[in-house]
């Protein structure tokens, strides 16, 4: 038995990971998490485990064998028998003073040894570890990574009795959740208002990279190792150091394509962002309107659109709620507006990669303006009522 593995969000996870912590000890099934290298697994369960008083202990399996998390054997010559000492890495045998629990974080579940896996077992069902006791309230958390698009080795979960004691959650990061969590943790101005107009970039699925944990490291870089703090520093020096270091930094750790838009962004910004197109800005909707937005850099937000639209359905089901209908709305007002090849396209887009079809009627009637509800309703009728003949 090989258990489907549930999509949340990162606030999911959270109120997911708060009430299982609260009653650490008396839940008979652990936590398993899944996901993408670097979409913040480890750091979603360090920050909720801190922020509760909880001692949290990270253990990476990959570098673990049987043995190690048994204990080193010692003789005890007056009992003529062998003792196990504790190893360090694992919970200790009472909760610390000023603390409500222990979190044991156990990452690259994909990566451990086979014997490893049924020394987890133990720790699941019988919460004990080789011959020692975890304490009580300890919580059991394990990561790993999806598997063959991450190039990892992947050690299935082919005991059905251990399967059937994990509930198994996939993460998938947000924008949304993401900039909320980056503007607590000082990261970047400029990255912040990057994702911010492009959400689409904060991680590529398809390619992994761009991912959450490159954004942040992107960050890291440009304030600690080059010193530029604000959005002014850093394109005051990328336009003096066109052919500097930082850029290649930067294009290491986020992928060729994401780090040459972000610095383009921040030296020579676009005319038109995806940020404009979701949020229905009615200035660069007029301006889009007039003919006077570059085709690539409306392409460059229209394809950004259409991928954030397709995230808010996969996270609904295959539907969006009435935050994602107003979305849908904003997008099907600036569309309209395209010439018509693009219009095409990009509708047939929304319809094969978002499946939404079917809520796009209600979209329009959304638009507030009467003169573009009606001119909007006009360049998609036709569209619509081909679709409607082919279903």
């Amino acid at each position: 038995m090989r258990k489907n593995p549930v999509t949340v969000s990162v606030s999911e996870l959270v109120e997911i990971l708060e009430r299982y912590f609260e009653s650490a000890g008396k839940l008979n099934y652990a936590i398993k998490i899944l996901g993408h290298p670097g979409v913040g697994k480890s750091a979603v369960v360090q920050q909720v485990a801190e922020r509760m008083d909880r001692l949290f202990i990270d253990t990476r399996l990959a570098f673990k064998e049987n043995v190690d998390l048994g204990g080193y054997p010692v003789p005890d010559p007056a009992s003529r028998r062998m003792i196990y000492f504790r190893p360090k890495f694992i919970p200790p045998e009472s909760v610390p003073g000023g603390k409500k629990g222990v979190v044991w974080f156990l990452d690259e579940a994909n990566r451990a040894h086979p014997t490893v896996i049924q020394t987890l077992f133990q720790i699941i069902t019988e919460r004990t570890c080789g011959e020692h006791r975890l304490p009580d309230g300890t919580a059991i958390v394990l990561a790993g990574n999806l598997g063959e698009e991450d190039s990892t080795t992947i050690t299935d979960f082919d005991d059905a009795a251990l399967d059937g004691r994990l509930a198994v959650f996939q993460l998938r990061p947000s924008a949304e959740d993401w900039l909320a969590w980056a503007r607590t943790e000082n990261i970047h101005p400029s990255v912040l208002r990057y994702i911010s107009l492009f959400p689409e970039r904060l991680w590529d699925e398809a390619n992994i990279n761009p991912n959450p944990r490159g954004w942040h490291q992107a960050s890291l870089a440009i304030s600690d190792a080059y010193k530029l703090q604000s959005e002014e520093e850093l394109a005051d020096y990328l336009a003096h150091n066109p052919e500097g270091t930082l850029g290649g930094v930067i294009e290491s750790l986020l992928s060729t394509v994401a780090a040459r838009d972000f610095i383009m962004q921040v030296t020579a910004p676009r005319a038109i962002t995806t940020g404009d197109m979701l949020g229905g800005d009615a200035a660069r909707l007029a301006a889009v309107a007039r003919g006077e937005v570059p085709a690539e850099d409306l392409l460059w937000a229209a394809s950004g659109a259409v991928a954030h639209l397709r995230e808010l359905a996969i996270a609904g089901g295959g539907n969006i709620d009435n935050g994602g209908l107003a979305t849908l709305a904003n997008v099907l007002s600036f569309m309209g507006s395209f010439r018509a090849d693009l219009r095409v396209s990009f509708f047939y887009l929304i319809i094969r990669e978002c499946g939404l079809f079917t809520r796009v009627p209600a979209a329009i009637e959304l638009i507030g303006d009467e003169s573009l509800r009606g001119t909007v309703r006009e360049r998609f009728g036709a569209m619509l009522e081909e679709q409607l003949a082919s279903h």
